[in-house]
């Protein structure tokens, strides 16, 4: 049997994140979160004691990894960017902070996802920040081109959503994060432009949602 190699010495805080960034490698190695503290202590090299001391139970280590990855996104978010300047400036930080974010680190987020002893945190957290995101674009874009709410509010709720489930297949077929940051911005923008032209109204008073009017189906002749 090897001999285990002998723990460095570290400060309290830098030991737990060496115990988490050991437990978020063998995730992202494994595909999926079902790992023990046993596993973890081998991998970060140090006795299994140790990472009892910092994490009595599974849950416990498995929370930590969502609650330092949710932090991380966080301060990539719209809190970390100047609510001043122009909507499309504000895109381009956005886009590029959070496509980066995907890229290097967003396969933790939804390996951990699937692990019922955080599905709820993360869906919880989801829900929070998206929600913040959503209201803070729609609400610049009706101000800025008069679109209708609902339409604003299909625009954005796809471009949120859309790049946590892209982000894995981009990667497999070798796109890099800058040229998928600088697509997606133009995209985003681009699209932007189009609702504007198609639904957008010079007076604001007269805005309203927009209302899709099938045509009546013919009754067929007896």
């Amino acid at each position: 049997m090897a001999a285990r190699k002998r723990a460095k010495r570290m400060t309290p805080e830098g030991r737990r994140e060496h115990i988490l960034d050991a437990a978020v490698a063998l995730i992202l190695a494994n595909r999926h979160s079902s790992c023990t503290l046993e596993q973890v202590a081998e991998v970060a090299h140090i006795s299994k004691p140790l990472v009892y001391k910092y994490f009595p139970k599974r849950e416990d280590l498995m929370k930590a990894i969502l609650e330092r990855e949710f932090e991380e996104l966080r301060g990539r978010g719209l809190d970390a960017i100047p609510r001043q300047i122009p909507v499309e400036k504000v895109i381009r930080i956005a886009v590029e902070r959070s496509l980066k974010y995907y890229f290097e680190r967003g396969p933790i987020i939804r390996l951990l996802s699937t692990d019922p002893a955080v599905a709820t945190l993360v869906r919880a957290d989801n829900r929070e920040q998206r929600a913040k995101t959503l209201d803070y674009f729609i609400a610049r874009h009706m101000k800025g081109t008069n679109i209708p709410k609902n339409v604003a509010l299909i625009a954005v709720t796809m471009v949120i959503n859309a790049p946590i489930h892209s982000i894995s297949a981009l990667r497999r077929r070798g796109i890099e994060a800058d040229l998928a940051t600088e697509v997606w911005t133009e995209f985003i923008l681009g699209g932007w432009k189009a609702l504007e032209a198609r639904y957008g109204v010079s007076n604001e008073n007269q805005r309203e949602p927009i209302r899709l009017v099938r045509p009546k189906r013919r009754s067929s002749a007896l």
